[in-house]
């Protein structure tokens, strides 16, 4: 009890001087590089797919039961992403559709829909803005233009898919475990994703929805005019009615002369620069108080097992801040929760899988306390006593000797 107590008060005395300050975010950054690439490569595999059906056509026709077996396997090919595929004479008729469930749209004249007019007139292969479909929804289409060995214009071979089937199967996995929100539109102002599907195909600049909101069509008038940046806007909360600033990096994805701009965001926490550097602080101080113990054992004055339990010990009763109500828990890196005051029947459980309102909270606290210098990580949890989560802040850092992470936080107002 007397070390216990020792080291309770080596504790306040860390406490004082905090002048720490709290690390970027850069979350958002980190995850639009990736899903960039993701949805790029979606685009440049679909895009080989529809040349290599291309170059086929050009040797069977656009038209015959051997046209219709390679616009069948690029259908195929195309597995989740596509909706149908189509071979579409110099007239702009849509003479083999595939596969079976969309055979009824041959005989369909596209003629005037802009990439096909853009294709007669560049023989390049494009990929579309959204578009109504004949078939009765947004989608959008990579084509390429099928030539005779002489180099004349035979008609063209169309890979129709709807880009929130792509988003959603690239984001899903893409977002996991991160507080991160992503949309994408054209530099039009059409919104091509959401995950909202009532806004996608809406144009933000014109839609009634957005007006309301000046710093978000600013935000968007410099998304449209630059093909990457940063900057805050105001929305919905995602699934709320309360208003909420976000903070926005995007960058460009497209093929074929055809850019979009994916946007991920996150919520703007209400940021306290001096609860920030307490908690970092407090932390960093509670991990020196644990390395104590582990000198002790080093010295063989007690086991390394009693340097844990006395170190579980002591986390449970260190408070801190004004009103004493500033607590520790601490985690081992497989997710094993070794101290939560709070609620300690949580104790000696699991809880890597845990999560409130789509954050992965324990996975965000361990992997960003293993960074050097510990991290900063934005999720919910309740307050004590409280049934449904707050918005929180915590900062986490691993005492590698014993493997935890050991973390506090606070509720940002």
């Amino acid at each position: 009890m007397k070390k216990l107590i020792l080291l309770m008060v080596l504790f306040t005395f860390a406490l004082m001087p905090v002048t720490a300050r709290a690390q970027d975010n850069e979350k958002p950054l980190v995850v639009i590089i990736k899903l960039q690439d993701d949805i790029n490569a979606v685009f440049s595999k679909l895009n080989v797919d529809v040349a290599r059906a291309a170059k086929e056509l050009g040797r069977t026709g656009i038209e015959g039961e051997a046209a219709r077996e390679v616009i069948r396997k690029l259908a195929a090919s195309a597995g989740p992403y596509s909706v149908d595929s189509c071979a579409v004479d110099a007239k702009g008729i849509m003479v083999i559709v595939e596969p079976p469930e969309y055979k009824k749209f041959e005989g369909s004249d596209i003629s005037a829909q802009p990439q096909v007019l853009r294709l007669w007139a560049t023989k390049q292969p494009v990929m579309s803005e959204l578009f109504m479909s004949v078939e009765g929804f947004y989608a959008s289409s990579i084509e390429h233009p099928v030539l005779s060995d002489k180099g004349d214009l035979l008609g063209s071979v169309s890979l129709m898919f709807r880009p929130e089937n792509i988003f959603a199967l690239v984001l899903e996995e893409g977002l996991k475990g991160t507080p991160v929100h992503a949309w994408a539109m054209q530099k039009d102002g059409r919104l091509v994703y959401d995950s909202d599907p009532a806004q996608i195909g809406k144009i933000l600049f014109e839609d009634p929805v957005y007006q309301p909101f000046p710093r978000l069509l600013t935000l968007c008038r410099k998304i449209v005019a630059a093909r990457s940046g940063f900057g805050p806007y105001d929305f919905y909360d995602i699934g709320k009615k309360n208003v909420v600033t976000k903070d926005a990096v995007w960058a460009t994805i497209g093929i074929n002369g055809t850019e979009w701009r994916l946007v991920a965001a996150t919520k703007r926490f209400a940021v306290n620069d001096r609860e920030d550097a307490q908690i970092k602080a407090a932390t960093q101080a509670a991990t020196g108080m644990l390395q104590i113990l582990y000198d002790k054992s080093k010295k063989g004055d007690i086991t390394l097992e009693q340097a844990q339990k006395d170190g579980a010990d002591m986390l449970r009763a260190l408070r801190y801040g004004d009103d004493r109500q500033g607590y520790f828990w601490a985690d081992t890196i497989e997710g094993i929760n070794v101290v939560l005051p709070v609620d300690r029947k949580v104790e000696q459980t699991n809880r890597m899988d845990a999560n409130l309102k789509g954050v992965y909270y324990i996975h965000e606290l361990i992997m960003n306390g293993k960074q050097p210098g510990g991290g900063y990580t934005d999720y919910w949890f309740p307050k004590p006593g409280a049934a449904e989560p707050s918005m929180k802040r915590g900062y986490t850092l691993l005492f590698e000797p014993f493997g935890w992470i050991v973390g506090t936080g606070y509720y940002p107002e």
